[in-house]
């Protein structure tokens, strides 16, 4: 059994950390337009408590995401930072 070089399993964690970045910011513009839609056609005066509390938890939600979706970018950059060090 064959293992990778530590340079190919940082290129292998590198690439899963790109492909979770994607997902997440297309999960938070997902919920940006859900929040939009949702905020557009329900007129305050219409919502109910729950209603009205969703929509504000799916606003906060969206920021979240979005916010989440920048870590994995710092994580690709360290993880290129040591790749370099342990000359791969």
């Amino acid at each position: 059994m064959r293992t990778n070089s530590p340079a190919t399993q940082l290129d292998q964690v590198s690439a899963k950390t790109d492909e979770v970045q994607r997902e997440l910011e297309v999960a938070s513009a997902e919920l940006g337009l859900t929040h939009g839609a949702l905020d557009r056609n329900l007129p305050p005066h219409e919502r109910s408590e729950d209603v009205a509390r969703a929509i504000a938890q799916n606003e906060v939600l969206e920021r979240k995401v979005a916010q989440a979706a920048e870590d994995p970018e710092e994580v690709v950059e360290m993880l290129e930072q040591v790749k370099a060090e342990v000359g791969g």
